[in-house]
C-alpha cells in the first residue's frame, strides 16, 4: 500500500524497497503498485496514475483515490503480465483482496507480522471479521504465503490451516556501518526510539518506567504519531517527570538520516508488543548500538550476548531497573556492549542464505 517517498509506515516500506532492489539487480523488472499517500494520508509529490521509473528495472504506479478499483487494477496487471504478484500485507481491499482475485499468475502473500497475537489484539473485532470473510470466500486458497520467522509460520497455520503453502525467509534489511559510540559517563545515558508512536510500540511504557528511575536519563523519541489519543497519554506522563529525566519528541526521521540519529545515542529502545522483523532494531545493532526490546521480536537472547536486554514491557519495575542499570555502566562496559550488538546481529542473520532463498522464491537462475 505504501512505497517511497512515503516512509511513515516504517518497516514494510523498507522491506519492499530492499526486495525490489535485490530483484532488479538480478535482471528482473519490478512493478510496484501503491497508494499516492503516506501513512498519515498526506499526499506524495509524485506523478499519479502512470508507470514512473524509480530506478533501474523498478517502476512504480502511484494510484490516486479516483483510480482505485478492481477493474483498473486488472487492466494494469493485464498490460504488465506479471510472472508473480507479491502482496505486501493483509488488511486491504485494494492492495490485498483485488490482487488475490487476479487469476493470471502465481501470487505470494507476505503477512508482515499482521497475524501475530500482539498485532491481532489491536482493533481485534474488525480484523476478526475481515479474516473470517477471507476464509468464508476461500480467498486464502488463492496464494502461497511468505513468513519471515518460524513463529510467523505457526501464526499462518493457526489462521489458515496446515494445507497452505508457506515459505519462511527473513526480511532483507538495511545494514548500517558501525559508528563510533559516544562517550559514556557513569550515571548518565542517552536512549532513543525510532518508530511509529502507537500502542504497539509501547512508548508510554518507557515513559512510565522512566518516572521511577534514579539515574540521569535522556530519552529522544523519533517517529510519526499514528495514534493521537495515545500520544496525548504520553504527553500527560511527560509533563510529570522527575528532574533527572529529560524526554524530547524529535519528530519524524527519513530513512537516510537514521544512521546519523543513532550515532548520537548510547542505547536504542523499542519494547514492542510484537515485531515481525524490526528493521529499526536491526539497523541499531548493525550500527553498534545495544537494544532494549521485548521478548516478542526475532531478536531474543540479547542479555546472554551482552547485546542489550529483552524485557517484559508490562513489568515496569523490570524496565526501570534495566534503564538504571544501563545508566550505571562505565564507558568500557558500554563499548563492549556496542561491539557485542554488532557481532550478535551478524551471527543471527546470514544475508547470503537469505538472498539464495529469495532467488528460489522468485524463480531466479
Amino acid at each position: 500500500q505504501y512505497f517511497l517517498p512515503a516512509y511513515k509506515a516504517g518497516g514494510p516500506i523498507q522491506s519492499i524497497k530492499n526486495l525490489a532492489a535485490f530483484l532488479s539487480k538480478k535482471g528482473k523488472e519490478v512493478y510496484i503498485y501503491c497508494s499516492d499517500r503516506d501513512l498519515d494520508n498526506s499526499k506524495l509529490d509524485v506523478m499519479l496514475d502512470s508507470w514512473t521509473t524509480f530506478s533501474d528495472n523498478i517502476f512504480v504506479y502511484y494510484c490516486s483515490e479516483n483510480n482505485r478499483g478492481r477493474k483498473s487494477l486488472a487492466l494494469l496487471l493485464a498490460n504488465v503480465k506479471p510472472d508473480i504478484i507479491f502482496i505486501n500485507g493483509l488488511y486491504s481491499l485494494q492492495y490485498t483482496i483485488y490482487p488475490l482475485l487476479y487469476g493470471g499468475c502465481k501470487k505470494i502473500l507476505s503477512v508482515r507480522g499482521m497475524l501475530h497475537p500482539g498485532a491481532l489484539s489491536q482493533k481485534r473485532l474488525k480484523k476478526r471479521v475481515y479474516l473470517n470473510c477471507i476464509k468464508m470466500f476461500r480467498l486464502h486458497k488463492l496464494c502461497s504465503y511468505h513468513a519471515t520467522t518460524d513463529e510467523e509460520v505457526g501464526y499462518i497455520i493457526n489462521e489458515f490451516g496446515a494445507n497452505v503453502a508457506i515459505q519462511m525467509i527473513p526480511n532483507l534489511p538495511n545494514e548500517l556501518e558501525y559508528t563510533l559510540p559516544p562517550v559514556k559517563t557513569i550515571g548518565d545515558v542517552g536512549i532513543v526510539s525510532i518508530a511509529l508512536i502507537s500502542p504497539m510500540k509501547n512508548t508510554l511504557r518507557v515513559i512510565q518506567a522512566l518516572k521511577a528511575c534514579k539515574s540521569k536519563i535522556r530519552y529522544s523519541i523519533y517517529g510519526p504519531v499514528k495514534d493521537r489519543g495515545y500520544w496525548e497519554e504520553c504527553l500527560t506522563e511527560i509533563s510529570d517527570l522527575p528532574n533527572n529525566i529529560h524526554i524530547e519528541y524529535k519528530g519524524e526521521v527519513r530513512p537516510e538520516d537514521v544512521a546519523g540519529v543513532l550515532s548520537k545515542y548510547h542505547f536504542f529502545i523499542l519494547p514492542s508488543k510484537s515485531e515481525n522483523f524490526g528493521h529499526a532494531i536491526y539497523e541499531a545493532m548493525s550500527a553498534g548500538r545495544p537494544v532494549i526490546t521485548s521478548h516478542n521480536t526475532p531478536w531474543n537472547g540479547l542479555n546472554d550476548q551482552n547485546a542489550g536486554y529483552n524485557i517484559d514491557p508490562d513489568n515496569l519495575s523490570e524496565l526501570s531497573s534495566v534503564l538504571d542499570d544501563i545508566a550505571s555502566s562505565s564507558d568500557a562496559e558500554y563499548k563492549s556492549s556496542c561491539e557485542s550488538a554488532r557481532r550478535y546481529v551478524e551471527s543471527k542473520y546470514n544475508l547470503s542464505e537469505v538472498k539464495t532463498a529469495y532467488k528460489s522464491m522468485f524463480q531466479l537462475n
